[in-house]
């Protein structure tokens, strides 16, 4: 037996994302990218401030952890 499926007009074949879902996911992505970026260069700028306010080196991973 032998099972076919017609598609509306407009309609989206299963497992695609139409393209405004794909342009979101992409923004999305987009944006997280850039918070991680600025976040990097926020802790680097003030990561000599903090390890000195901490009293050493030894805490360094902690703080680029958090």
């Amino acid at each position: 037996m032998t099972v076919t499926a017609t598609m509306e007009p407009g309609e989206e074949a299963p497992g695609r994302l139409s393209r405004k879902k794909t342009n979101a996911l992409f923004g999305i992505v987009l944006l997280g990218m850039l918070l991680a970026a600025l976040d990097q260069a926020i802790v680097g700028t003030a990561l000599p401030t903090i390890v000195g306010d901490l009293g050493g080196a030894g805490h360094l991973s902690w703080v680029i952890t958090s």
